[in-house]
C-alpha cells in the first residue's frame, strides 16, 4: 500500500469507535450536478455538509467498530476517492469540534463545557454583533403553526399558487392608471409625522405576517421551527422566527420557497392593500392601505429581495445557485487565498468546492461586503440627520464590528496560532509591508484630482438680444436674418406710462422754470432754491428719457438676427431682461456651470484647468477658462436642462413647476470656451470637469468627512 494513505498518527485514534449521536439526521442533496449528504444536527439547529468519501467514512462509524476496522473496510475496495489516514482524521476532528459524535471512552467534561461555552459565545457575538438587525429569542412557535398548518396543502398544491397570481397580478395592469396617484409628493406623504406613527403600527404587524409565512412554509414541507422573537432592525422591534430546518429539504425549490415565503405573503398583502386603497375614499383607512401597500411591496423587493444582504433573497440566491453557505465560504476561501499566496503558510488546503463554486466565493465576498458597509452607513447617516449621537455610535458599532474586530481576529490568529508560526517572519513582513503601502497610498501619494459640474452652453452677453425696459412691441426695424453691427436697432417697444410720466415731469420742469424765473432778480435766496428744485426736475426729465431710448432694442454685436417667432412679436408685452432673440456672429459661445456648494471651494481656489465635453460628442474635449463667478449663492438655474427634469443632475425644488429652482444652494461660474469650440449647439447641457493639483486620497476622504459633517449635521 502507497506510504502516502498511511499516517504517524493513526494510532492516536485506530482504537476509537466512534458513533453519530442519537439527534444527528442525514440528507441525500444535489448540488451542482454532484451528491452531497447534509448532516443535521436537531438539537443545535445547524447543518453540516459532507462529500460521498467523506460520507463512506462516516456510515461506519456505528459505535462497534473500531478506526482500524473502518480502515480496513475502506481499502477493502480501493477507489480513486478513498480518503488517506491524514484525512480520516482530519475528518473526525470536524466531527468532534461540531459536537456529532461519541466515543467509547469516558467524555472529559471540561472540554464539553468548554466546547459548549465556544459556542454558545460565537452564537451570542453573530447574535449582537450586527448593529442593523439584533436578536432576542422569546418563545417555541412550532405548536401553534402545526395548528395553523391546518391545510398544508394551500402552501403545496396549485390552489395557493393560483390564488396567489389571481390576487396579484392584476396590479401589474392596474397600478400603471393610478402612478400619479401612487407617487404624488411621496416623499411628504411617506416621511409626515403623523405617516410615520401609522407607519410604525402597520410595519410590526406586517413583518408578522412575512414571517409566519417562513414559518407556514417550513412546516408545510416537514420542517420544524423552534424559535421566534424579537429582531431590532435599525433599533425598531420587529419579529422574526429561525426557519433553517428548510436547509434539510432535498429539493431545492422547497428550500427557496420557504426563503420567498416571507416576500410572497408581503406581496399578497400589498396586491389587498392596493385594491383597498383604491376603492376607498380619502380617510384614515386609506391611509393605512397606502402605508401598507408601500412597505409590502418597496421594502420587501428592495431590501429582503437583495442577496448581498443575509436576508431572504440571500437564501433564494444560494439555493438557486446550488452553493450552500455562500457567505462564509466566500470568506473562507479568502482566507485561503490569503495564507496561500501572501503569507505562503505551508499544507494550507482550500475549502472543499468546485471550480464554478470558487468564481462565485471570487466575485461575492467582496460586493456583499462593500454592499453591506454601504447599507449601515447610509442608515447611520439618515440616523443621524435626525438623532446625531445615535446615528454616530451607530456608525462607530458598524465600524467596530465589520472591521475591528475581524481585524483583531485575524491578527491573534497570526501572531498566535502554531501553524502560522513557522512563517513568522514573511507574515510580520507582509502585514508591516501592507500597512506601510496603505499609508504611502493614503497619505502621501498624490492622486490625480478632479471634480465635475454640469452647466450650460450660452451665447456671451454681448450677443443677446435682451429688452431694457418694460414694454409692447410696437414694430420690428430689423428683418430676420438681416446683418447687424452693434448699435443697430432691431425691435421699437412702446411704454404709454412711461410717456405718461415723461409728460407729468416735463410740467413738473416747467412749473419749476416758471417760479424760478419769477424770484431771479427780486429774491436772490428764494431764486437759488427754486434753481436747485428745477435740476432735481431737469435730471428726472433726462433719466425718464433715457428710458423711453431704451425701449428701443439694440443689438450689442456684429452678426445676423435670429428673432424667436417673429410673427407673434408686434404687441407682445416684454419684461425689461427679457431674451427676444440673439445676434450669430462668429464669437465663441460660453458655458454657465452650476457647482455644488461641497465643491465650490475647490473650484474657486485650487483649479489649475477646465475641460469641457459636449454630449453630442463626448469623445472630444475643449478647454475652457473661468471668466467670472457669481459672487454668492443661490437657488436658480440658468436652464432647466439643468435640474432632473431636463435630465440634469441638480435636484430640484418640488413645488417649483418652471424646473429652474434648486432645492440647495449652488454657486454659478462662468467659462469661456476656446476659438474652435463648436456653437451649433446652443442651450444643450454640457460636462464640465475642474482639475485639482494632485492630493493623496486619505486627505481627500477626511475633507469628504468633514465637508459632510459641515453641510449635514452643521457641526
Amino acid at each position: 500500500m502507497s506510504e502516502a494513505l498511511l499516517s504517524t498518527n493513526w494510532y492516536r485514534v485506530a482504537d476509537l469507535k466512534p458513533r453519530l449521536r442519537g439527534h444527528i439526521r442525514i440528507h441525500r442533496h444535489a448540488y451542482r450536478g454532484e451528491i452531497w449528504y447534509v448532516v443535521e444536527d436537531r438539537v443545535a439547529g445547524k447543518y453540516h455538509r459532507f462529500n460521498p468519501p467523506s460520507y463512506r467514512v462516516i456510515s461506519l462509524m456505528d459505535g462497534k467498530r473500531d478506526m482500524a476496522q473502518v480502515w480496513r473496510r475502506l481499502t477493502e475496495e480501493l477507489v480513486e476517492d478513498t480518503p488517506d489516514q491524514e484525512e480520516v482524521i482530519r475528518l473526525l476532528g470536524q466531527l468532534h469540534g461540531a459536537d456529532l459524535i461519541q466515543c467509547d471512552v469516558t467524555p472529559d467534561v471540561a472540554e464539553l463545557f468548554e466546547r459548549r461555552g465556544k459556542q454558545e459565545r460565537k452564537k451570542l457575538l453573530s447574535r449582537y454583533l450586527n448593529p442593523m438587525s439584533l436578536r432576542f429569542p422569546l418563545l417555541d412557535p412550532d405548536k401553534f403553526l402545526d395548528w395553523a398548518n391546518r391545510w398544508p396543502h394551500l402552501f403545496r398544491g396549485g390552489w395557493g399558487m393560483f390564488l396567489w397570481l389571481a390576487v396579484v397580478l392584476p396590479v401589474l395592469f392596474i397600478a400603471p392608471v393610478h402612478w400619479p396617484d401612487l407617487t404624488e409628493n411621496f416623499s411628504d406623504q411617506l416621511l409626515a409625522m403623523d405617516n410615520l406613527v401609522l407607519m410604525a403600527v402597520v410595519f410590526p404587524l406586517l413583518k408578522s405576517l412575512h414571517e409566519m409565512g417562513h414559518g407556514l412554509a417550513a412546516k408545510s414541507r416537514g420542517g420544524e421551527v423552534h424559535e421566534m422573537g424579537i429582531m431590532l432592525l435599525v433599533f425598531f422591534p420587529i419579529p422574526y422566527v429561525e426557519a433553517s430546518s428548510s436547509s434539510a429539504f432535498v429539493k431545492k425549490t422547497d428550500r427557496m420557497l420557504v426563503g420567498a415565503a416571507g416576500m410572497l405573503t408581503e406581496l399578497f398583502v400589498a396586491a389587498l392593500a392596493f385594491y383597498l386603497w383604491v376603492m376607498l375614499e380619502p380617510g384614515l383607512a386609506r391611509s393605512l392601505a397606502y402605508n401598507t401597500l408601500i412597505l409590502a411591496s418597496v421594502s420587501t423587493v428592495l431590501f429582503n429581495g437583495n442577496p448581498l444582504l443575509r436576508y431572504d433573497g440571500y437564501y433564494i440566491f444560494a439555493d438557486w445557485v446550488e452553493i450552500p453557505n455562500l457567505g462564509s465560504r466566500s470568506t473562507q476561501y479568502w482566507q485561503y487565498l490569503a495564507e496561500q499566496y501572501l503569507f505562503d503558510v505551508p499544507n494550507s488546503e482550500p475549502p472543499p468546492a468546485t471550480p464554478g463554486e470558487r468564481r462565485w466565493f471570487i466575485a461575492y465576498a467582496p460586493l456583499a461586503f462593500a454592499y453591506r458597509m454601504s447599507v449601515m452607513i447610509g442608515i447611520s447617516l439618515f440616523v443621524a440627520q435626525q438623532y446625531f449621537i445615535v446615528g454616530v455610535l451607530l456608525a462607530l458599532w458598524s465600524m467596530v464590528a465589520s472591521f475591528g474586530i475581524p481585524l483583531f481576529k485575524i491578527g491573534r490568529a497570526l501572531l498566535t496560532e502554531p501553524r502560522f508560526a513557522a512563517r513568522g517572519t514573511r507574515i510580520r513582513a507582509v502585514l508591516g509591508g501592507t500597512f506601510l503601502a496603505l499609508y504611502l497610498l493614503l497619505f502621501v501619494l498624490p492622486m490625480p484630482y478632479h471634480s465635475h459640474a454640469e452647466g450650460v452652453l450660452r451665447l456671451p452677453e454681448q450677443a443677446l438680444l435682451r429688452a431694457e425696459e418694460d414694454g409692447f412691441v410696437a414694430r420690428g426695424l430689423a428683418s430676420p436674418g438681416a446683418a447687424l453691427r452693434p448699435g443697430n436697432a432691431v425691435l421699437e417697444t412702446v411704454n404709454q406710462a412711461l410717456a405718461s410720466e415723461l409728460d407729468v415731469q416735463l410740467a413738473r420742469l416747467d412749473e419749476a422754470s416758471a417760479r424760478y424765473d419769477a424770484a431771479w432778480g427780486v429774491k436772490p435766496a428764494e431764486a437759488a432754491q427754486r434753481e436747485e428744485e428745477m435740476r432735481r426736475e431737469q435730471a428726472s426729465v433726462d433719466h425718464l428719457r433715457e428710458r423711453i431710448s431704451r425701449l428701443t432694442v439694440h443689438a450689442g454685436a456684429s452678426g445676423k438676427l435670429l428673432l424667436e417667432h417673429p410673427d407673434d412679436l408686434p404687441g407682445r408685452f416684454l419684461k425689461k431682461g427679457e431674451v427676444v432673440g440673439y445676434v450669430v456672429g462668429s464669437y465663441v459661445p460660453v458655458v454657465r456651470v452650476v457647482v455644488p456648494q461641497s465643491d465650490v471651494d475647490l473650484v474657486r481656489l485650487a483649479t489649475r484647468d477646465v475641460v469641457v465635453k459636449l454630449p453630442q460628442n463626448l469623445a472630444a474635449t475643449w478647454p475652457a477658462r473661468l471668466l467670472r463667478e457669481v459672487p454668492a449663492a443661490g437657488h436658480e438655474l440658468p436652464s432647466a436642462a439643468l435640474g432632473q427634469r431636463g435630465g440634469g443632475d441638480v435636484v430640484l425644488d418640488p413645488g417649483d413647476k418652471e424646473g429652474t429652482k434648486t432645492l440647495q444652494s449652488v454657486f454659478e461660474f462662468e467659462l469661456s470656451l476656446a476659438e474652435a469650440a463648436p456653437a451649433r449647439y446652443l442651450g444643450s447641457r454640457v460636462h464640465v470637469r475642474f482639475e485639482h493639483p494632485a492630493t493623496p486620497l486619505g486627505v481627500r476622504a477626511w475633507r469628504a468627512v468633514r465637508r459632510l459633517f459641515l453641510s449635514q449635521f452643521h457641526v
